[in-house]
């Protein structure tokens, strides 16, 4: 398997070295609203990429505290970006279409006290690759069927964070839709049934990066079956597709679909009953 390089968020302030997740809060003291002792705070940034390459980003800043102060000033590695103060929980912020990719430093400061000032790391740049949409069995007779998504980034590094919609369906159509965070953890590997394999025989997708699994329809017991007993699923062919994947907070991450896995299928048969 591939070495694991989880990509990481580092929030500059209280907290420092966290993965990327759907919601961070960032360097500061807390947050508040108008009046001279709210302190400044930012939960999240969501970087809005232009439709047109090469055009200026849009930064929703949130979080609090963004009226508390004589000034609101907005930064991106020590230069001021134009901005727009929205509320005391919302700014939004032009990055320039010109800055490199990588990580840079925003931040907001409303005055010149220590807590009316905050920043956060984001990241600029980067695609988001589905490596493997899996399915696996478990059950005492390989009875129950599991589908979870990988995803990686053009180096081939576990994405973290990223937001995965897929529908799994069966010969009687699509059963379940499915959404899922990329979680810091290896899934289930050693059980893979559809994944690609390396030269060593092992799975060749990161041993991170994977979305939660979600088992398939015919589990009586826990689906207010009348009467309750019918606990595998329905034998034949299933498939999984891939609708859409979002970036993690913090990043303008896009898709590649073009070198994406989209659509994987398996095969359950003789399922037994318990």
């Amino acid at each position: 398997m591939k070495s694991l390089r989880p990509v990481v968020v580092v929030l500059t302030g209280a907290i420092t070295g966290l993965l990327f997740f759907q919601t961070v809060a960032a360097g500061s003291q807390g947050k508040g609203g108008k009046g001279g002792d709210a302190a400044v705070g930012i939960d999240s940034i969501q970087l809005i990429n232009p439709t047109v390459p090469a055009r200026d980003i849009t930064a929703e800043i949130g979080g609090g505290g963004f009226l508390g102060g004589e000034f609101v000033e907005v930064t991106l590695d020590g230069a001021l970006l134009d901005h727009s103060v929205i509320s005391a929980e919302m700014i939004i912020a032009t990055i320039p279409g010109s800055t490199a990719a990588g990580d840079h430093e925003i931040a907001v400061r409303a005055g010149d006290e220590n807590k009316q000032s905050a920043s956060a790391t984001i990241r600029l740049g980067g695609e988001m690759i589905v490596s493997c949409i899996s399915w696996f069995v478990s059950g005492p007779a390989d009875e129950h069927l599991h589908t979870e998504v990988h995803v990686e980034d053009e180096n081939g590094d576990a994405v973290i964070g990223a937001t995965v919609t897929w529908e799994a369906g069966n010969v009687d159509g699509v059963y379940q839709t499915n959404v899922s965070a990329t979680n810091d953890n290896d899934g289930h590997a050693s059980e893979l049934t559809t994944c690609p394999l390396d030269e060593n025989g092992e799975p060749a997708v990161s041993g991170s990066g994977v979305t939660d699994w979600f088992c398939c329809i015919g589990a009586g017991k826990w689906d207010n079956e009348v009467p309750p007993g019918k606990r595998a699923c329905p034998a034949g062919e299933y498939t999984a597709r891939v609708l859409d994947v979002t970036p993690p907070a913090f990043t303008n991450m896009t898709w590649d679909e073009k070198h994406s896995e989209l659509e994987a299928s398996t095969e359950l048969v003789d399922p037994k009953f318990p």
